[in-house]
C-alpha cells in the first residue's frame, strides 16, 4: 500500500484547507516532497505566497519588494517537504472567470488520498501524483517508472488499481493510459521505462 504517497496528499489537502482562497496551484507530490507552483502574477501571486508562507511558517526567500516571485521551503507533517514558487499561468494569461477553487482542490486531494492509499508501493516506488489547476479544471496524472526487466503491464495494472474503465496503450517510452475515479474524475497514467 502506498501510504506514504497518501499521507503526502492528505498533508497537502490540510495545508490548502488552512490557507483560505488561493490562486490556482500546480502540484507534484511524491512520498516525501511536494512541489507547488502558484499560477499567477502580480499582487494575486504575492497574496497566495503570503498565505502559503503563513500556513507553513516558512519564509519567502529570494523575494524583492517589487517582484512577486520567491521560494518557500517548509517542513509539513510526516516529514514531507514543501517547495513553493510562482510560475506563469498556463497559456500565459489568467482566465477572467475561474471555475476551480481552493476548496474544490482540497476535496479532490482528499479523494486522491483515499485512492492512493490502496496503490502498491512495491510496484510503484517513487511514483508521483500531479494535480494541475489551470483555473478552469483539474488534470490528475500518476507517473511511475519501470526498470529494464520490469513487466510494464503489471506496473500499469498497479497504477490503475481502484480506477474504473482503465485503458492503456504503448508509447515509445513505455505505457500511457487513463482511468476513472469513483467520483468520475479522470486520472492519466504514465509508465516510463528506464534504460
Amino acid at each position: 500500500m502506498s501510504l506514504s504517497l497518501a499521507r503526502c496528499v492528505e498533508a497537502v489537502a490540510r495545508l490548502l484547507d488552512g490557507c483560505g482562497p488561493l490562486e490556482p496551484v500546480r502540484l507534484c507530490m511524491s512520498d516525501r516532497d511536494v512541489q507547488a507552483e502558484v499560477c499567477a502574477t502580480g499582487p494575486a501571486a504575492s497574496v497566495t505566497m503570503a498565505r502559503l508562507s503563513a500556513a507553513t511558517g516558512g519564509d519567502v526567500a529570494g523575494r524583492a519588494d517589487d517582484r512577486d516571485d520567491g521560494v518557500i521551503t517548509a517542513d509539513l507533517e510526516h516529514e514531507v517537504v514543501l517547495v513553493a514558487a510562482v510560475d506563469a499561468p498556463v497559456g500565459g494569461a489568467a482566465h477572467s472567470f475561474r471555475a476551480t477553487s481552493t476548496s474544490a482542490a482540497v476535496g479532490l486531494l482528499r479523494t486522491l488520498a483515499t485512492w492512493s492509499a490502496a496503490l502498491d508501493q512495491e510496484l510503484l516506488p517513487g511514483a508521483q501524483l500531479w494535480v494541475d489547476d489551470d483555473g478552469q479544471d483539474f488534470t490528475v496524472r500518476l507517473l511511475a517508472t519501470a526498470a529494464c526487466g520490469d513487466d510494464l503491464e503489471s506496473i500499469a495494472a498497479a497504477a490503475g488499481a481502484g480506477l474504473g474503465q482503465v485503458r492503456t496503450w504503448r508509447t515509445d517510452s513505455g505505457l500511457d493510459g487513463r482511468g476513472s475515479l469513483p467520483c468520475g474524475r479522470t486520472v492519466h497514467i504514465g509508465i516510463v521505462r528506464l534504460s
